[in-house]
């Protein structure tokens, strides 16, 4: 129950946000608001006040606006409709749900930097600023002893030899001059014990792993505000390339990655965080709200991104594409992002089969 609940609140939050982008920003410009729904429809109850109609759902996803003359020119000659503004005014409502994701993000950035991030510790760290250090397994080699045995990424080690481990310049000393180890790891709150023996190591002198040493880092608020423009700004960029990644994989190979993920395994993996702790929900919806803000902005149509594509060209051609014109592609566009997110919601419920049937098991 706290999974589905903790899924519904975390996506309905990056997707009112988002509204809400597009509503202040339509108001502030003189653009009328017919709607702002909480939720989306079949409506509980509504009241209106002005202009708008301000409605509560039964479906608690998020949110949605609907602005005059949005959807084509019927209202073309009302000074109040979309349909009726200049290009820089359109363009300015339709960015400002992906310019709120962003924000959000930064946000959250803050937040958590403000309270205390996991981060890799080197050098230039402060070491005073740092609060439960472990030592976490980064990667490992294929077919090496480590795997064999048992050992994952994101493995904490936390004893090795019945020694506690300091940090990874200790364990890389352990396992240097001691040909047997005892290996206890902490995966998921439970510990692991690992035993590796003299036989196991004749022909394996390197177990084949790579280690970092990771804490919770506390910075002050100036310091946090900077950190998350930082790092969102650097998100941005990685999620953008890899888009384009899955893009060009899509055109040339005709095959979706491994690690793309729809709602099905979104709302696994939001379970599997929702258990290592508040500080990881806030950095997890950091994430998505960036790659919400991401997909929007993409130049696809029925996206944020398609509509201003489409801003772009009626400023270039001087007049707009004809509505049934524009409705065919944006039609098209979303028939094509439902298929899409059928295959992946498919291939989620292969690849997540037993975490689905661990959450319904939790509701219930």
């Amino acid at each position: 129950m706290i999974t589905f609940v903790s899924f519904v609140l975390i996506l309905g939050l990056l997707v009112l946000v988002h509204e809400i982008g597009h509503f202040v920003t339509a108001i502030k410009l003189g653009v009328d608001v017919e709607e702002f729904g909480i939720g989306f429809p079949p409506r509980l109850f509504s009241f209106k006040k002005g202009k708008v109609r301000y409605s509560l759902n039964w479906i608690p996803l998020g949110g949605f606006v609907k602005i005059k003359g949005e959807s084509g020119d019927e209202d073309k000659g009302d000074k109040h409709s979309f349909a009726n503004q200049a290009a820089w005014k359109k363009s300015a409502i339709l960015t400002a749900g992906v310019f709120m994701n962003f924000i959000l993000a930064i946000v959250l950035y803050a937040i958590g930097f403000s309270i205390g991030l996991p981060e890799v510790i080197d050098q230039d760290t402060n070491l005073n600023s740092i609060k439960e250090r472990n030592v976490v397994i980064s990667e490992l080699t294929s077919g090496s002893l480590a795997e064999s045995k048992g050992i994952e990424v994101g493995d904490k080690i936390i004893y090795i030899n019945d020694k506690e481990v300091l940090d990874s310049d200790m364990i890389a000393g352990e396992i240097k001059n001691n040909k047997s180890l005892n290996i206890i790891v902490k995966r998921g709150g439970e510990e692991k014990e690992i035993g590796i023996s003299e036989e196991d190591r004749v022909d394996n002198d390197i177990i084949g792993v790579g280690m970092m040493d990771v804490g919770i880092v506390k910075y002050n608020i100036f310091e946090s505000v900077g950190k998350a423009f930082k790092i969102t700004v650097s998100m941005i960029g990685m999620v953008f390339k890899a888009f384009y990644d899955l893009l060009y994989n899509l055109i040339t190979t005709g095959s979706l990655t491994a690690e793309l993920s729809g709602p099905v395994g979104v709302a696994v993996l939001t379970g599997k965080i929702v258990q290592m702790g508040f500080i990881y929900i806030l950095q997890f919806t950091a994430l998505l709200s960036i790659n919400l803000g991401v997909i929007n902005i993409l130049p696809f149509p029925a996206l944020d991104g398609g509509r201003l594509l489409f801003v772009l060209i009626e400023k270039i051609r001087g007049k707009a594409l004809s509505e049934k014109v524009e409705g065919i592609i944006h039609n098209s566009g979303f028939m094509l992002l439902m298929l899409l997110l059928v295959v992946i919601t498919f291939r989620d419920i292969g690849k997540y089969g037993s975490g689905i049937l661990e959450a319904i098991k939790n509701i219930f």
